[in-house]
């Protein structure tokens, strides 16, 4: 493919990634985002391992590992006990933790990283059409001072979320489900009583409860009903509330991930529970996998290489969230006898870490070499 602009449509994650190591790979993409900032209640939290690998050639890495909280457990906890601590240290390659940072954060991080490179987030700027003429994206954009303005880029990603406009205007479907029951979240300064060393769940039938801890003593708080700060497990001492919101989880996935020169990352081509912490590192991984295709010249195998992980995401985590939040009785006798049993198999112990690593989806070629 001939070098020249190619436009990303969304400064999210998996955007920021895709131009991070396009940028890097030689390339200057042109990256705009209808916002004039990154979301302050942005909901993503945690960084894998595979991701901090995927973002160390660029420098990125160490600069996110200077801001972020490392989690190295994970703790399950009953009614009145803990039920169950898995050790994330035990994760295979040269990240053994889950680096916790709020994705406004990370965001800032990545921009500000990618400015440095002389590539700068045009903010306030809109996609409002998008066509292809033969094999050629055509974009209609509206400019920050109100100009619209038609640009011929040599392909687009679209990395503008689960409402994407790209999406929309290729006419692809996003079929999917959406659970019934609301979800409430916040973030929290509280007193700990327990360990802030990695996320832990309260399994408080029927209210079910997640902090996942991004200091000493500021936490996200998760909850499978519409008031998170309601009903809280006695160890939850909450001192202060910066905000909270709701929210209903969503399982989707694009039919085609390409339709020609066009390509989709991240949410707008996948949307699932937080489960697993995959959402934002699979886009960051979409976008950097696709810059390396684009660098190699096989884009056309974009799609038969990343939707088939999403798929297998999408299944995983769909299972694992319905275990966790279901108030069947089964279910819960399950969680509360059963899984501190279980969970200390070595067959469920290797199946989560791997879940929490990324290392049950494949591994990016490039790095190999790096």
């Amino acid at each position: 493919m001939k070098r020249g602009r190619i436009l990303i449509v969304g400064a999210g994650p998996s955007g920021l990634a895709a131009a991070i190591e396009l940028k890097r790979r030689g390339f200057t993409p042109r990256i705009i985002d209808k916002n004039s900032r990154p979301p302050a209640q942005s909901r993503a939290l945690a960084i894998n391992p595979r991701t901090l690998q995927i973002l160390k050639p660029s420098g990125v890495t160490d600069k996110l590992l200077q801001k972020g909280w490392r989690m190295k457990h994970v703790h399950f906890r009953g009614p009145s006990d803990e039920l169950l601590e898995i050790d994330l240290t035990k994760m295979d390659g040269p990240y053994k933790f889950i680096l916790s940072l709020p994705q406004y954060e990370t965001e800032s991080v990545m921009e500000r990283h990618l400015a440095e490179q002389g590539v700068r987030v045009e903010r306030e700027c809109e996609l409002v059409k998008l066509t292809q003429e033969g094999d050629m994206p055509i974009a209609t954009l509206q400019t920050a001072v109100g100009r619209e303005e038609v640009f011929d880029p040599a392909m687009v990603i679209g990395a503008d979320g689960v409402y994407s406009v790209v999406r929309a205007q290729m006419g692809l479907t996003f079929t999917g489900s959406t659970y019934v029951q609301d979800w409430g979240l916040a973030d929290i300064e509280l007193e700990p009583a327990f360990s802030m060393d990695g996320p832990t769940l309260f399994d408080r039938s029927p209210n079910l409860f997640a902090v996942i801890p991004f200091s000493s003593t500021r936490a996200r708080l998760v909850a499978d009903h519409l008031l998170p700060l309601e009903h809280l497990p006695p160890l939850l001492k909450v001192t202060k509330v910066y905000w909270k919101s709701s929210f209903r989880i969503s399982h989707r996935l694009v039919n085609l991930f390409q339709k020609g020169r066009v390509f989709l990352v991240g949410d707008a081509a996948h949307v699932h529970s937080p489960f697993g912490g995959r959402g934002m590192n699979l886009g960051i991984e979409d976008g950097a996998w696709l810059a390396w295709q684009v660098s190699i010249g096989e884009t056309h195998r974009y799609m038969l290489d990343r939707r088939p992980v999403a798929e297998d995401v999408l299944k995983a985590v769909d299972s694992g969230t319905r275990f966790l939040a279901s108030n069947n009785s089964a279910m819960m006798l399950l969680r509360q006898k059963f899984m501190p049993v279980i969970g200390r198999t070595r067959y469920f112990t290797n199946r989560f870490l791997n879940i929490m690593s990324a290392d049950n989806t494949p591994f990016p070629p490039w790095l190999e070499d790096e």
